[in-house]
């Protein structure tokens, strides 16, 4: 027999001391896991049960409430914000939000976060895996968020994280059948044809029983294939473990380019050419692709050495082979030395340091052989766990087993019960030995309705003894202990609402209940943390997988998808000069966390009321109420409103016209009115000045004809005093 491959012998010797320590606690979550589906009976309790005429009931509270725990935990899609570990990835870091949300839809990622949840209900712990796929989106490969189960996953017994962080070593062990194995890994083939049916892991079973067949155990389905013979079941072991791999950072101050590279990739990237180019006037060094090829072309046709010259029929600068002549440009001579990255390194035009970086190596095998060994991106391992009862270790505590005791005193109580109602009507009767036929009076009694049984009184009286009433305590004592299991596993004071994701207005409208309150708000941090480590790891598969990544995703129901852009080169139109990347996350560190509470169920209500108040404030506009509603078409009834928007708009600067104009005729008409009162005014004033003047007129001609009459009257004095003068002559 061949010798098995040495990474090979570690990882089977690892399960084996991994599962030698967790066989305790994997029996325990399987026959939680049991126990919540119904199997809530042993053999030994149900035979006892039946030997008295009692049937083993199970009245299942947990498995209603742990379903009811996982819908309002995840009653809405989580939401992803980034930030950038420095200012300059701020801009840069927004995309990954909108990337996560796109890897978690794309996941299906709501419907593998119920399973976890379910699992870190019943189970104690809840684990989610991040692969890459590079076969999905037509082999442009994809990032996928899955569940897996946690009894699958082998954790080093010495970790004490709740996210198994710490870990030495992380195993997934999980049985496949040959023909899912070849068509996971066609190309191995080979391999996987040698391989070996042997299983390293233990089995667990189940002490518990499902009654009339309610639970399908690993027995019947290994009865099943072993029945068919055509397909072998193989043990496919995936080993993670953190090792240290050499990376080189090397920074191009021509392209202000800094890069990651592993030692491969440093190679490659050292013999990458590059010229420098040497002139009068200066010497520049080329690193630029596109450059870099453009160059080469001048030199394979005109040498190392050309300079310019005019073109006398055009006039135009030409590039001439050799050292400049008479007839060319004065001091274009240019010499060009190809060298490597790798010289401009030596010599210090580019720098660079080598660093020790944290990776995840990866090692699966398959039945004793070695399928591969791969060396993953990512600094944390793809595997992320959620504790419930985390006691420093990785063997939980479910809530399961912390009611089971509950569950069992229900199924109990619910089968002395109807064991009391079906001796209620069945009573007992005690009569004389040999009064009359046993069976014959069993027979009767049993029936219901009116029914004649003969005895003989000489032989004795016949006495009913009936049962005791059962008392009122023992139904409460029943419905204590539902309520009970509701307020342990934290369901009262979900349905009550999470008060920190409550706009202020709504909170204490309820009576909380705290135990709840506490209990809840640790299982939501738990997950979100968990959520977060997954956001942490799709984050790495992104900065180290993808060279250019381009998606289109929805942000709201009904609308427009929008294009998220990573790595994408961008060169200059005109010269082809590389001007850098678009959204450049190879390098620097980057958080994308879940906001809190944004998988928690809210009162659509008592939000949308939040809202109106927030727009009537002027704060938020229409589109943000809007998308607190139920709305079908949220773009039509947008559409629709900006029209109406629009024409309200219309109407009122047509209003506002309107009142305008009719001011302007009020305007006028006033001036019109007051024109006219101006023109008779001024008539009037006319007409007075014409009598004034008449007056003036008569006036002045009166004292003209007055002045003339006086004159007149005087000459005639004047003449008559000269003629008396003539008459009698004064004495001397």
């Amino acid at each position: 027999m061949a010798e098995k491959h040495p990474e090979v012998k570690i990882s089977e010797d690892l399960l084996r001391d991994y599962s030698s320590v967790r066989d305790s606690w994997a029996s325990q979550a399987a026959e939680d896991n049991e126990f919540r589906n119904g199997a809530q009976w042993t053999k030994s309790q149900i035979d006892s049960l039946r030997q008295r005429a009692q049937e083993p009931l199970v009245v299942n509270v947990i498995y209603p409430a742990v379903e009811q725990a996982k819908a309002m935990l995840t009653s809405n899609s989580p939401r992803f914000q980034s930030t950038g570990r420095e200012g300059s990835d701020v801009e840069t870091g927004q995309v990954f939000s909108d990337l996560m949300s796109w890897v978690w839809e794309n996941s299906k990622g709501n419907t593998e976060l119920k399973q976890a949840i379910d699992d870190y209900y019943v189970k104690g712990m809840g684990c989610f895996m991040v692969h890459h796929d590079p076969l999905a989106d037509f082999g442009k490969g994809d990032i996928f968020v899955k569940a897996i189960d946690p009894l699958d996953v082998y954790i080093d017994p010495s970790s004490q994280d709740a996210y198994s962080r710490d870990a030495s070593s992380i195993i997934v062990s999980k049985l496949y059948s040959e023909k899912h194995l070849l068509s996971m890994y066609p190309d191995l083939e080979e391999t996987i044809r040698t391989a070996t049916e042997v299983t390293v892991a233990p089995q667990t079973e189940s002490i518990r029983t499902g009654l009339e067949s309610q639970i399908v155990s690993k027995e019947d389905i290994d009865a099943q294939r072993i029945n068919s013979g055509d397909d072998r079941e193989l043990e496919l072991i995936d080993r993670y473990e953190k090792i240290t791999v050499p990376h080189f950072r090397v920074f191009d101050p021509y392209l202000n380019d800094e890069k990651i590279l592993e030692p491969q990739d440093y190679e490659d990237y050292a013999a990458k050419p590059a010229y420098k180019v040497f002139n009068q006037d200066n010497e520049r060094i080329i690193t630029d692709d596109n450059e870099v090829v453009k160059y080469e072309s001048i030199e394979k046709e005109f040498g190392n050495v050309f300079h310019l010259a005019i073109n006398p029929m055009t006039q135009e600068q030409v590039m001439m082979q050799g050292e400049e002549t008479e007839a060319g440009v004065e001091g274009s001579t240019t010499i060009l030395t190809r060298v490597t990255f790798g010289d401009l390194i030596e010599t210090g035009n580019i720098l660079y340091n080598q660093i020790e970086l944290k990776r995840i190596k990866q090692t699966v095998s398959v039945g004793g052989q070695l399928l591969f060994i791969n060396v993953l991106p990512l600094e944390d391992y793809p595997i992320i766990t959620m504790m419930n009862g985390h006691n420093r270790n990785p063997y939980p505590t479910s809530d399961v087993r912390l009611v089971k005791g509950l569950q069992s005193y229900i199924n109990k109580i619910r089968s002395l019960i109807v064991a009391h109602a079906s001796s209620s009507t069945n009573v007992k009767l005690l009569i004389p030995r040999g009064s009359m036929n046993k069976k014959q009076l069993e027979e009767e009694w049993a029936r219901a309705g009116t029914a004649v049984i003969e005895f003989d009184p000489e032989l004795g009286t016949p006495i009913v003894a009936g049962p005791i009433p059962l008392p009122n305590e023992l139904y409460k004592n029943e419905a204590d202990a539902k309520a009970d299991i509701e307020r342990i596993l934290g369901i009262y004071a979900m349905m009550q609402g999470d008060p920190s994701a409550t706009p202020q207005t709504y909170k204490g409208t309820l009576a909380i209940d705290e135990y709840g309150q506490r209990r809840i708000k640790s299982k939501r941090d738990d997950i979100e943390e968990c959520v977060n480590q997954v956001a942490k790891i799709v984050v790495q598969f992104i900065q180290y997988t993808y060279t250019t990544m381009k998606v289109m995703r929805l942000l709201q129901p009904n609308h427009k998808p929008k294009e998220v852009t990573i790595n994408e080169p961008v060169y200059d139109q005109i010269s082809g000069e590389f001007l850098g990347k678009l959204n450049d996350v190879t390098v620097g560190k980057y958080d994308v966390i879940v906001v809190s509470g944004s998988t928690l169920p809210s009162n659509r209500y008592a939000r949308f009321e939040y809202y109106m108040e927030l727009y009537k404030s002027g704060i938020i506009d229409q589109i943000e109420v809007l998308k607190q509603t139920e709305i079908a078409n949220v773009e039509d009834v947008m559409n629709r409103s900006s029209k109406m928007s629009k024409l309200m708009s219309q109407v009122q600067s047509q209003d506002a016209t309107i009142k305008d104009l009719q001011g302007d005729l009020q305007t006028a008409r006033r001036e019109l009115v007051h024109a006219r009162q101006r023109v008779e005014i001024e008539k009037f004033k006319t007409d007075l000045e014409q009598s004034a003047n008449r007056a003036d007129m008569a006036s002045k001609l009166y004292s003209a004809r007055s002045d003339d009459e006086l004159k007149k009257i005087k000459n005639v004095v004047a003449e008559q005093e000269a003629t008396n003068d003539e008459i009698i002559p004064l004495e001397e």
